[in-house]
């Protein structure tokens, strides 16, 4: 049998009652069948999971293993996957029926292109809404990067990832350590590799349920410390890497793009442990350090007015007044009109 083009990639773990969901929409897929693939890895579920990718017979090569975490997961799936291009699919999320049709028709137009990222919908089924994501930002697609697109540089989450399974080789087997956000590992390091394309269409739908692992409400302290975890990992892999293949973390450029990873490190300690005055001050500092070379030169003002306005209120205080603003409302559209920021600060969704 010839080597499929694509592997639809499904990594689960307990997720059996959204599986056949996700199963569904690689089958429901506008391209060919006979050019994909769906290979399910199985990191260990106890529920129902294994029942209910059976009901799809050879359709589905189903691979179970003992539980180990999410890079033990996608690892196996790299070893076994068969297609030229690798395309991610977490099993509580659905991807939209012509998104294969235009990865595909888009890495063929950029033969040199090694990953793909594209925009979601939020999908809250609880509401049954879906909210469209922002857009990604708009990066040179050049390799190696530019300064402007490491500090622009926006991730998607891991049902919008594709890669070129030749060109990933340089970053797998994924550390152990990376028990969440491998999307985030992949989606940075890959940036090395080879030219990115960005899709800003949403082709797939996020779910938004009350187990999603990497979100957390107000008071979710196991939640919170797990994406602690998750981010020191993240920057602390990345760095190594980074390191290991001759990039020098200290040149300018490079030493920009990992204080990034400091704020997000940061923001998440802020989370766990509420940030004093000065270190709050310190770390709003250090954000408009970073992302200065962005902005218009009214946004840095602004930026730099609320540096002082976070030294005043305090943490708590000043977040209760940032997140207010920005659910919306005549004081955001005026900020957004008159301040507009140009870049997408956050590494991970």
């Amino acid at each position: 049998m010839s080597s499929p083009r694509v592997t639809a990639l499904i990594n689960t773990y307990n997720y059996g009652r959204f599986v056949e969901e996700a199963i569904e929409s690689v089958l429901a897929q506008d391209s060919p069948a006979s050019e994909m693939e769906i290979l399910l890895v199985d990191d260990g579920s106890t529920d129902d999971t294994r029942e209910r990718v059976a009901k799809f017979g050879d359709h589905v090569r189903y691979l179970w293993k003992p539980n180990g975490g999410q890079a033990s997961a996608v690892n196996l799936g790299y070893i076994h996957a068969r297609g030229e291009i690798i395309a991610l699919l977490d099993a509580d999320d659905v991807w939209l029926p012509q998104k294969i049709r235009r990865a595909v028709e888009t890495f063929d137009r950029q033969p040199a292109c090694g990953m793909l990222l594209h925009k979601r919908w939020v999908w809250n089924t609880t509401q049954q809404t879906s909210l469209e994501d922002p857009d990604l930002p708009v990066l040179s697609g050049e390799f190696p990067p530019t300064r402007m697109d490491l500090l622009r540089y926006g991730t998607s989450s891991t049902s919008g990832l594709l890669f070129r399974k030749s060109i990933a080789g340089a970053v797998f087997p994924i550390p152990d350590s990376m028990s969440l956000l491998v999307d985030a590992y992949l989606q940075v390091l890959l940036l090395f590799l080879a030219p990115v394309a960005i899709l800003n269409e949403p082709l797939f739908k996020y779910r938004l349920h009350t187990n999603n692992r990497f979100h957390f409400g107000e008071g979710d302290a196991e939640r919170v410390e797990r994406r602690l975890r998750a981010t020191s990992a993240l920057t602390q892999e990345t760095r190594a890497w980074l390191d290991a293949h001759g990039f020098d973390t200290r040149a300018p450029d490079l030493a920009a793009f990992m204080s990034r990873f400091d704020l997000i490190e940061q923001q998440n300690r802020f989370h766990a442990t509420r940030a004093g005055r000065l270190e709050f001050f310190r770390h709003l500092q250090l954000h408009s350090l970073v992302y200065g070379p962005l902005w218009t030169r009214r946004y840095r003002a602004y930026r730099c007015l609320m540096t002082y306005v976070g030294l005043l209120l305090g943490y708590g205080a000043f977040e209760k007044l940032r997140n207010r603003h920005a659910l919306g409302g005549a004081s955001l559209h005026l900020r957004r009109h008159f301040l507009p920021a140009e870049t997408v600060e956050s590494l991970s969704p």
